[in-house]
């Protein structure tokens, strides 16, 4: 972490999340209490999971399941009752645990497969996008959310964000010190690395999967809710203004937005 960021999170550290142990099933308790508590970081997931429950329903004809991987202290199930939310480990509201790079669910067995935030904590995403690959029936859909790493974005998570960032990895893994752990490894990066960057090689990689669109969203409000880390750096009465912004800034977030939406569609041909 850069010295702004170690200093910032001396400063502002969510008080649950002082001796918390991240990587642990108790964490996952404690994250979904700062979510409920965090009318702002709540706001964040809300728009999120309306897109994911926009997506089951363009899905409705399919029979299969669907899943969510990387559940942690989330409440998707408040969207989709029926979606299987699944961790790296248990925990209240997490209906089984799964590996997402050895998934036990069979071949075309899923219809749509849900994750945030997630990605960029997986060693080895390559495995999970093939595992995703697999389940999925054709016309299946994952979609995910994932840091944009794009300009002002990047900038904040790679000074600031208590998770590394770098865009210049050449390989799609996590690697280092910090590469253990459910939470302590990742790379804010690579989903941008795998799905902008590198996206030619994704196409060679993954004939099924292809990309539908990207949706970028939240130029501010995560960023000033504190997210799982810190607590909020503005006031209550200044929530409704943020929305106001990120409602008007729209048409700006492909340069603006900190996150970004990624869709992508199993396709029937091999």
């Amino acid at each position: 972490m850069s010295l702004p960021g170690i200093l910032l999170k001396r400063i502002h550290t969510h008080p649950l999340n002082l001796n918390l142990n991240i990587n642990s099933p108790e964490a996952v308790a404690i994250h979904r209490r700062i979510i409920r508590e965090n009318a702002l970081l709540y706001r964040h997931y809300a728009f999120i999971y309306q897109y994911f429950k926009r997506t089951e329903d363009l899905l409705a004809a399919l029979s299969s399941p669907s899943l969510e991987i990387g559940s942690g202290g989330g409440f998707l199930k408040y969207f989709l009752p029926g979606v299987i939310t699944s961790d790296v480990v248990k925990s209240e509201g997490i209906d089984r645990v799964e590996d997402a790079t050895c998934l036990s669910f069979s071949d075309n067995s899923l219809k749509a497969i849900y994750a945030n935030g997630v990605l960029h904590h997986v060693k080895n995403p390559e495995m999970c996008l093939s595992e995703i690959q697999r389940v999925l029936v054709p016309g299946g859909i994952f979609v995910c959310n994932e840091p944009s790493s794009i300009f002002l974005g990047y900038f904040m998570n790679k000074y600031f964000h208590n998770e590394y960032t770098n865009r210049s990895v050449k390989e799609w893994i996590i690697q280092g010190a910090d590469s253990q752990g459910r939470l302590t490894q990742a790379n804010m990066a690579l989903p941008y690395i795998i799905f902008k960057r590198d996206s030619e090689l994704f196409r060679r990689r993954f004939k099924r999967l292809k990309i539908i669109s990207f949706i970028y969203h939240d130029f501010l409000r995560y960023t000033l809710s504190g997210g799982l880390s810190y607590t909020p750096f503005i006031p209550r009465y200044l929530y409704r203004t943020v929305d106001f912004i990120e409602w008007f800034l729209r048409p700006l977030m492909p340069i603006l937005g900190d996150n970004m939406l990624v869709t992508i569609k199993k396709t029937d041909s091999r």
